[in-house]
C-alpha cells in the first residue's frame, strides 16, 4: 500500500485457546501485517464499561482484571509512544480513562490511524463469547475495509486447554469447567460461523490451527495471498521467528501479558500435535447429546 493509506483490517475469530495468540504473532512477522495483542475492545460498549470491568467490579480475582486489560495498555503505549515501560503503560492508563466516553469502535478506529499503512491485525476471543460482542465487530468494519480469519482448533484439546487455565486463574471445582469449556467451544464458533455467513465468501477464510503451525510454509502462502501481500520463502523464514513480535514477552516488570501467558513467556513456536479423531472421553462427563452436536460442528470445521 501506498504511504500515508489508513491500514486495512483483519481480525481472527475465534474461541479461547485455539492458538490464537502464536497465529497473530506469526502473521505480525510480515512486513506489511501489524498485529495487536489482545484488546478486547467489543467486550463493552464504551471505553469507560472497559475501564470498570478492569477496576475489579466483579467477584472475580482482580489479578485476572489485570491480565484483561494488559493487551489494550500495551497497544495504545506502544502506538502512541512506541514504548511499554512501566511509565508509558501508566499513561496510557490515564489516557484511555480520559476517553472513558468513547465507543469502543472509535477507539479502535483511533487506533487504526495510529498503526502503520498494510495491515492492522486484532484478535481477542472474548469477541466470539456473546452475540452483542461478535455484532459489534464484524458490522462496523465490512468488506472491502476488513476481513476476518475464522481459526479453529480440535475440540477435545481446545477444551482441555480452557479447564487447565481456568483451574490456573479461578481455582475452582473442574466440574462445572467441563460443561462451560464445551459451551465456549461450541457456541463460539456458531457465532462466527453465523456472522461470516452474512459476509461475501472472499471476505473471510477458515484454517484450522493445527494445519497452520505444522505446515507453515503450505498453510501461510495461502493466508498471505488471500490478504493480497508478498509471499517468499525468506518472508515465511522471518515470520516464525515469532520471539521478534513488538509484543512478545512480558515486559520490564514481567506483567504486561496481552494472549496467552504461556506464549508471552516464551514466545517460540511449539511442537504441535496432530489433531486426531474427534472422540471425547468417558471422564469428561458430557451429555450424549452435547458429544454429537459438538461432533457435527467438528466435521464442518474439518475435524473427523
Amino acid at each position: 500500500m501506498e504511504s500515508g493509506e489508513r491500514c486495512a483490517l483483519l481480525f481472527i475469530l475465534t474461541p479461547p485457546r485455539s492458538y490464537s495468540t502464536i497465529t497473530t504473532a506469526i502473521l505480525a512477522g510480515h512486513p506489511l501485517i501489524y498485529g495487536l495483542p489482545e484488546t478486547r475492545l467489543f467486550n463493552a460498549a464504551t471505553v469507560g464499561e472497559l475501564l470498570d470491568e478492569a477496576s475489579g467490579r466483579s467477584p472475580l480475582p482482580p489479578i485476572v482484571f489485570d491480565l484483561r486489560l494488559s493487551g489494550l495498555l500495551r497497544t495504545v503505549a506502544e502506538l502512541r509512544e512506541g514504548d511499554q515501560g512501566s511509565a508509558a503503560i501508566e499513561r496510557a492508563r490515564q489516557w484511555l480513562g480520559g476517553r472513558a466516553d468513547w465507543p469502543t469502535v472509535t477507539l479502535m478506529e483511533h487506533l487504526r490511524e495510529l498503526m502503520p499503512a498494510g495491515i492492522g491485525l486484532e484478535k481477542s476471543p472474548d469477541t466470539v463469547s456473546a452475540d452483542d460482542r461478535i455484532a459489534r465487530c464484524v458490522r462496523s468494519w465490512l468488506p472491502p475495509d476488513a476481513r476476518y480469519l475464522h481459526l479453529t482448533r480440535h475440540p477435545v484439546p481446545s477444551q482441555q486447554s480452557m479447564r487447565r487455565r481456568w483451574q490456573r486463574t479461578l481455582r475452582g471445582d473442574d466440574g462445572p469447567l467441563i460443561a462451560k469449556a464445551a459451551s465456549v467451544w461450541y457456541d463460539g464458533h456458531l457465532r462466527v460461523m453465523r456472522a461470516l455467513d452474512r459476509l461475501p465468501a472472499g471476505a473471510w477464510m477458515r484454517v484450522r490451527s493445527e494445519d497452520l503451525l505444522r505446515e507453515p510454509y503450505v498453510w501461510l502462502p495461502k493466508i498471505l495471498q488471500w490478504l493480497g501481500v508478498e509471499c517468499d520463502g525468506p518472508t515465511i523464514d522471518r515470520m516464525l521467528r515469532t520471539e521478534q513480535w513488538r509484543f512478545a514477552h512480558t515486559g520490564e516488570d514481567g506483567k504486561l501479558f496481552g494472549g496467552d501467558p504461556d506464549f508471552m513467556v516464551s514466545p517460540a513456536l511449539r511442537d504441535i500435535p496432530d489433531p486426531g479423531p474427534v472422540s471425547f472421553e468417558p471422564s469428561a462427563a458430557l451429555s450424549a447429546d452435547m458429544c454429537a452436536r459438538m461432533t457435527k460442528l467438528a466435521a464442518e470445521l474439518g475435524y473427523q
